[in-house]
C-alpha cells in the first residue's frame, strides 16, 4: 500500500537510514585515522586511547561529514602552537557545516538536525572535541568568548533581535514645556547617534571598568574578611542604584556623558577603596591593570556598533565601518536617507582637525575608490573608532575627526522633510522589504542574484549606517514585537529606532547588543537626545540645504522572488497586571517563616511557569473562537485546528525546559552572558503546595487541633521544598557569576541538602556549556529586572536563537513605577498555519489568552502562598476539647 508523505517511515526505511548513517560515521572515523592514529593523538591531547577513541566517535556521530572532518583535524595538527590564529575557528566550523550540507538529509538524526537551524550548536560542540583531540587551546579558538562566536552562527534571523522602549524623550518635552519642531526632534536624535559613534568605545570602557572593578573589590573584601562592614555590603547593588544613564545637574559644561559617568563611579568607588587594607588595594590595582591590558581592547572591538554584517550561508561576518564612512540612516515616509555622521566639507570629504580646541586648524582628507583615506601629502592614514587620525607608516597622531556639526544636521533634516513631502509615495514591498524577508542563510546568494547595479550600490550604501531611525510614527497600543516589524533596513546593522506618540522603541541585534547592555544604550541615547532637544528649543528654525542628503530608491527586484522567505512566523502579546505589591509582601514574609528562604522575583516567576500548564485552561472567548474555526468544513481549516489543539494540549503540560540567560559580565565582560537550561527538579513541590492549601482550607472549615497540626506539617514540607528550589536557582546564578565554573562556595550552599536530594548536585553544571544548553530548552525566559531609579525604560521583548525547537520567548521588565511588563513571542507551528488561512487574529488571541492566564494565575498563586504563610491558629480550648 502506498504511503502518504505524512505517514511514519517503515521499519525498512528506518533500517536503510540507519545503515547509511552508520557508513557515514565509519567513513568519518576512517578519515581521522588516515590523518593520524589514535595512539598518536594521545600525545597531542594528553588523554588515554580509550578517551581519544570515545571523542572521535562523538565527533563522527555529530558530524558524519567524511573527509571534511579529517581535513579540519589535519589542519589543526599541522599548527605548531596550542593557540589558533584569529578566524581559524570560523573557517573550520564553516567547513564542517559545509560538509554536513553535502550529506543526504535522511541520514542525519532528526533530533539534532531536523532543520539546519540547530546545526551550529552541534557542530561547534564537535569542533570543541576536535580541539581537545589535537591539543589546542579552546580559549584561543574563541578569543571573544564562545557566546559571541555562537551568536554569529546561530542568532542571525529576524527572531534573534530583541527590543525595548523608553518614555524619557517624550516625557521631557512635556515636563519641561519644550517647544521643539518635528524637524529638530529628529535632528536631536541624529546628533545623538552621530556623537554615539565617536563615543561608543568610551561607553564600553566605562561598562568594562565598572564591572571588573566591582568584581575585584568584592574579591578583595572577601579576602580581607570585611564583608560584615556596612560599607562593603552589596557594593554592585549600591552602584546600580545610583549609576547614571544621562548627565545630571552636577555635570560640567564640557563633560561628555562618558566622562561624567567615569567621575561619578570614581567618587563611588574611592570612598570604599580607601577602607581596604593596603595589600588588597595594591593587589586589586595590579589585577585590574593586567586585565585591562589583556581584555579591554578586545571587548571594545567585540561590542563596537561601527560594523556591518556580511551574511554567508553559515554565519554572519562582521566588517568594520570606518568612522569616516559612517552614516546615520533615516526612514521618513518609507524612504531611506543617509546623513554623514562626521564633519565634512561640501563634497563629503572628512575634515581633519589638528587639535581638540574649537578654533583648531583643519583641512579635508582625500579618499580613493578603494575606501582608503589620505592626508594632503598623499600619506595613507588610519582612523580609530573614536576619531583619532594616525599616519599609517609612522603611527604619528595627526589630529582628529569630529562628529557632524549640529547646524549641518539640522539643515539636512529640514531638507529631508521638504523632500519627503514633495516626493512620490514609496510603495511598501521594495528591495529592503524583500531582503529582510529572506532567510539569512540565503542572503549571500540572493544578493549575488541582483543584476541591477543601482540595487547593489544602494545595499552597500545602507550598510554604512549602523543605526537607522524610522521616524514614521507607529501606534503605541501594540506589542513591541509588532512595532519592530516596520521598515528596518536589510538586517545587517546593529540598531533601528522607531517612534510612537509617547515613546521611542529600540530594535537591537543580539550580535551587537545583549538585553541588559542594549537597555542601557537605549537609556543613554534617550538622555543625550533630550539634551539636544532642549538646546534646539532655544534656536530659530533651520533653513534646509539646497539639496537633500543621499536617498535610496530600493526598487523591488524580480530575481529575489525565487528565494525562500523567513521560515519563522510569530505573534506577540503583552501584559502588565502582575500585583507587585502583593509579590513584594510575599518576598518579605518568606524569610520570616524560613530564615534561609530567599527567592528573587525571577525565581518566583520561573517557579510558577514550571507549574502553570497544570492551571491553564483556554478562556470562554478562545473556546468559542476555536469552535467556530472547527465548524468550517475545509481541509486547510481542519489541519490548522489540529495544530492549535496540539499546541494547547502541550501548553497544559507542566515543567517545560526553560533557557534562562544569565548575566556573565561581572566576572568576564567579554563572555557577555551564559544561557542555562532549567527544568524544576522538585516535581513534588506542587503536591506539597496543594496539600498545604487543602489542609488550610480544612482548618478554616473545622478549627481543630488535629487539622492545625496537619496544616503545620504540610506548611513545613512546602517551605522545605521552596528552600531547595531557591538554593538550586542560586547555584545556577553562582555558576554564571563566577565565570562559568562551579565554586566551592556554591557546593557549600547545597551541602546541607538531605541525602535524598544530594543527587541534584549532579544536575548543577560544573561549567555552563553554552552549546549543550542551547540545544536543550523549549522556551526562553529572560528577565531584565527592575530598571534603575529614574530610568524611563518601560517595555522589553526578548529574542531567541534560530533553533526551531524554541517556540515561546518570555520577556520580563519592571519599570520605575514598579509595574511589571510581561511579553510573550509565540513561534509555535499553528501561528504560521493560522496566518496562511487569513486568521492571524486568532493566533494573537491564543497567545494573549495564554499570557493573561499566566499573569492571573500567578497573582492567585502568590495570594494562596501568602495565605499559607500568614495563617495562625485561631481555635479555642473549647474547640480543642470538642
Amino acid at each position: 500500500m502506498a504511503t502518504s508523505p505524512t505517514t511514519p517511515s517503515t521499519t525498512r526505511e528506518e533500517n536503510t537510514d540507519s545503515e547509511a548513517r552508520r557508513k557515514a560515521i565509519e567513513q568519518t572515523l576512517a578519515s581521522m585515522a588516515n590523518v593520524i592514529s589514535p595512539a598518536q593523538l594521545t600525545y597531542f591531547s594528553n588523554r588515554s586511547i580509550a578517551e581519544v577513541e570515545a571523542l572521535q566517535e562523538e565527533v563522527s556521530a555529530v558530524v558524519p561529514a567524511g573527509n571534511i572532518v579529517g581535513l579540519v583535524m589535519g589542519g589543526l595538527i599541522r599548527l605548531r602552537d596550542r593557540t589558533l590564529p584569529r578566524d581559524r575557528a570560523k573557517s573550520d566550523v564553516s567547513a564542517l557545516m559545509r560538509g554536513l550540507d553535502m550529506l543526504p538529509r535522511h541520514i542525519l538524526p532528526k533530533t539534532i538536525y531536523g532543520t539546519l537551524f540547530i546545526g551550529p550548536a552541534a557542530v561547534l560542540a564537535a569542533y570543541q572535541k576536535l580541539l581537545i583531540l589535537t591539543g589546542k587551546d579552546p580559549d584561543s579558538a574563541f578569543p571573544e568568548g564562545l557566546w559571541q562566536f555562537y551568536l554569529e552562527f546561530a542568532l542571525r534571523e529576524d527572531s534573534a533581535r530583541h527590543a525595548n522602549e523608553t518614555l524619557g524623550f517624550h516625557q521631557a518635552l512635556k515636563n519641561y514645556d519644550l517647544i521643539v519642531s518635528e524637524i529638530d526632534q529628529l535632528a536631536a536624535w541624529v546628533c545623538t547617534i552621530s556623537q554615539a559613534y565617536f563615543q561608543f568605545d568610551d561607553w564600553l570602557y566605562n561598562e568594562w571598568r565598572e564591572r571588573v572593578l566591582l568584581y575585584l573589590i568584592d574579591e578583595a573584601v572577601a579576602e580581607a574578611n570585611l564583608g560584615h562592614r556596612i560599607s562593603f555590603k552589596r557594593i554592585p547593588q549600591a552602584w546600580a542604584a545610583q549609576r547614571p544613564y544621562r548627565r545630571g545637574q552636577d555635570a560640567q559644561p564640557d563633560e561628555t556623558f562618558a566622562q561624567y559617568r567615569w567621575r561619578r563611579f570614581d567618587n563611588f568607588l574611592q570612598s570604599r577603596l580607601i577602607l581596604l587594607p593596603e595589600a588588597q588595594q595594591q593587589h586589586l590595582q595590579i589585577e585590574y591593570d593586567r586585565r585591562a591590558l589583556a581584555e579591554l581592547a578586545i571587548y571594545q572591538q567585540q561590542l563596537s556598533i561601527l560594523a556591518t554584517l556580511e551574511p554567508d550561508k553559515y554565519r554572519e561576518n562582521k566588517r568594520v565601518i570606518p568612522l569616516w564612512q559612517a552614516r546615520v540612516g533615516i526612514i521618513l515616509k518609507n524612504r531611506y536617507y543617509l546623513v554623514p555622521a562626521y564633519y565634512s566639507d561640501q563634497i563629503g570629504q572628512p575634515i581633519l582637525f589638528e587639535t581638540l580646541l574649537p578654533d583648531s586648524k583643519s583641512y579635508p582628507l582625500r579618499l580613493d575608490y578603494s575606501g582608503n583615506v589620505y592626508d594632503l601629502e598623499g600619506h595613507a592614514l588610519d582612523v580609530s573608532r573614536s576619531g583619532q587620525v594616525f599616519q599609517r607608516d609612522t603611527k604619528q597622531l595627526l589630529g582628529y575627526l569630529r562628529p557632524a556639526s549640529f547646524q549641518a544636521i539640522r539643515r539636512q533634516i529640514a531638507a529631508i522633510f521638504a523632500h519627503a513631502d514633495s516626493a512620490e509615495v514609496v510603495v511598501v514591498g521594495g528591495l529592503d522589504d524583500q531582503l529582510v524577508s529572506i532567510r539569512r542563510v540565503e542572503q549571500e546568494q540572493a544578493r549575488k542574484a541582483l543584476s541591477n547595479e543601482t540595487a547593489r550600490q544602494e545595499i552597500q550604501a545602507i550598510k554604512c549606517a549602523p543605526v537607522l531611525i524610522n521616524w514614521d510614527e507607529q501606534a503605541r497600543d501594540q506589542p513591541l514585537a509588532h512595532i519592530r516589524q516596520h521598515k528596518r533596513g536589510i538586517g545587517d546593522h546593529a540598531l533601528t529606532i522607531f517612534r510612537t506618540p509617547e515613546s521611542m522603541v529600540f530594535d537591537q541585534s543580539h550580535i551587537f547588543l545583549d538585553g541588559l547592555w542594549g537597555m542601557a544604550v537605549s537609556e543613554i541615547l534617550t538622555g543625550e537626545a533630550i539634551s539636544w532637544a532642549g538646546y534646539f528649543s532655544r534656536l530659530p528654525q533651520p533653513k534646509p540645504v539646497s539639496d537633500p542628503p543621499y536617498f535610496l530608491t530600493f526598487k523591488p527586484e524580480l530575481a529575489l522572488n525565487e528565494f525562500n522567505k523567513v521560515a519563522t512566523v510569530e505573534v506577540s502579546a503583552e501584559n502588565d497586571t502582575i500585583d507587585m505589591k502583593m509579590l513584594g509582601t510575599l518576598r518579605k514574609v518568606l524569610p520570616k517563616r524560613h530564615p534561609d528562604l530567599k527567592l528573587t522575583v525571577n525565581d518566583i516567576l520561573v517557579l510558577y511557569r514550571c507549574a502553570f500548564g497544570l492551571d491553564y485552561w483556554p478562556s470562554a472567548a478562545l473556546e468559542d473562537a476555536l469552535f467556530e474555526l472547527n465548524l468550517q468544513n475545509k481541509p486547510e481549516t481542519q489541519e490548522t485546528h489540529q495544530l492549535v489543539h496540539a499546541a494547547l494540549a502541550k501548553a497544559q503540560q507542566n515543567n517545560p525546559s526553560i533557557v534562562i540567560p544569565m548575566d556573565a559580565i561581572s566576572a568576564r565582560p567579554q563572555e557577555r552572558l551564559y544561557p542555562t537550561t532549567f527544568r524544576n527538579p522538585f516535581t513534588d513541590l506542587w503536591s506539597h503546595f496543594q496539600a498545604a492549601s487543602d489542609t488550610l482550607k480544612g482548618y478554616h472549615d473545622h478549627k481543630t487541633q488535629k487539622n492545625w497540626t496537619d496544616f503545620s506539617a504540610a506548611r513545613r514540607s512546602l517551605l522545605a521544598q521552596l528552600n531547595y528550589f531557591g538554593q538550586i536557582m542560586r547555584a545556577y546564578k553562582r555558576v554564571a557569576l563566577e565565570g562559568g565554573s562551579t565554586s566551592t562556595a556554591m557546593m557549600k550552599l547545597l551541602a546541607h541538602l538531605p541525602n535524598s536530594l544530594l543527587k541534584l548536585l549532579d544536575e548543577i553544571p560544573q561549567r555552563v556549556d553554552i552549546l549543550n544548553e542551547v540545544l536543550k530548552g523549549e522556551e526562553v525566559f529572560s528577565n531584565g529586572g527592575r530598571v534603575a531609579r529614574s530610568s524611563s525604560i518601560s517595555r522589553f521583548v526578548s529574542a531567541k536563537d534560530d533553533n526551531f525547537n524554541k517556540t515561546l520567548v518570555w520577556g520580563v521588565l519592571t519599570d520605575d513605577n514598579d509595574v511589571m511588563h510581561l511579553s510573550l513571542r509565540d513561534f509555535r507551528p499553528h501561528v504560521a498555519a493560522l496566518r496562511s488561512i487569513n486568521r492571524p487574529d486568532l493566533a494573537e488571541l491564543i497567545v494573549q489568552d495564554y499570557l493573561d492566564a499566566y499573569a492571573s494565575g500567578f497573582n492567585q498563586f502568590v495570594q494562596r502562598l501568602l495565605d499559607i504563610l500568614n495563617a495562625n491558629a485561631t481555635h479555642s480550648v473549647e474547640e480543642v476539647a470538642a
